[in-house]
């Protein structure tokens, strides 16, 4: 008996240092990998240099942290293609952000950053035919939803929604209303940071102003 608890011990402590080694190593590959993206010029050229450490942190110990960061790589990656080259270029690497995401939200549902990047997979699909938009907007959402009053990701996700304004049904646009109620109430110049941030990316402010009127807004 306490030979075979000896062992046990034994075996216990053989598993903890390879543990430990194991979650060493991942870290590591991803200290490097960000080390690495805060230095290249170019994602395309050099991707590769950021696909192999990310690679061996999830091989290692697959963290949601080391799953999220991986989806956020390949999305980049379909954004400069959709972007830059030819969107049908950008599937594959659609495909493989979409399975490291739904990895990080297994691993971590109450984050909403893997919801926000989940979201982006599925708004690049079909590019520029939003064929799975109403899937995105759902993610959005989801994001939202584990973290309501964060600013970043509502002023993010509201830009989608107007963005899209023309394809959202009546009970999105309620939800949009509700949503700026919400954080006028949190920050009473909301509003005003949605317009900077409308403007920063469209140049006008007459569209959205038009949308937030229909919301009687």
């Amino acid at each position: 008996m306490k030979k075979s608890l000896k062992l046990l011990l034994i075996f216990l402590c053989l598993l903890g240092i390879v543990l430990s080694s194991l979650f060493y190593f991942a870290y590591h590959q991803y200290y490097r990998y960000l080390e690495t993206r805060k230095n290249i010029r170019s994602l395309e050229r050099d991707f590769e240099q950021l696909r192999i450490p990310l690679a061996r942190t999830t091989r290692f110990y697959p963290l949601p942290v080391f799953w999220l960061e991986t989806g956020k790589l390949y999305v980049s990656r379909a954004m400069a293609e959709v972007e830059f080259g030819d969107p049908v270029k950008a599937i594959p690497y659609l495909e493989q952000a979409n399975q490291a995401l739904i990895r990080a939200v297994q691993g971590c549902p109450v984050d909403y950053e893997a919801f926000w990047e989940l979201s982006k997979v599925y708004f690049l699909y079909n590019y520029p035919v939003p064929v799975y938009a109403d899937k995105g907007r759902k993610l959005c959402q989801e994001a939202i939803r584990r973290h309501p009053y964060n600013e970043f990701i509502n002023l993010n996700v509201l830009m989608v929604f107007f963005e899209q304004w023309p394809l959202l049904e009546a009970r999105e646009k309620a939800w949009v209303k509700d949503r700026i109620r919400i954080m006028t109430g949190v920050d009473a110049a909301f509003i005003d940071k949605l317009k900077g941030r409308w403007w920063a990316y469209h140049r006008e402010t007459k569209t959205l102003e038009s949308r937030l009127g229909e919301l009687g807004l």
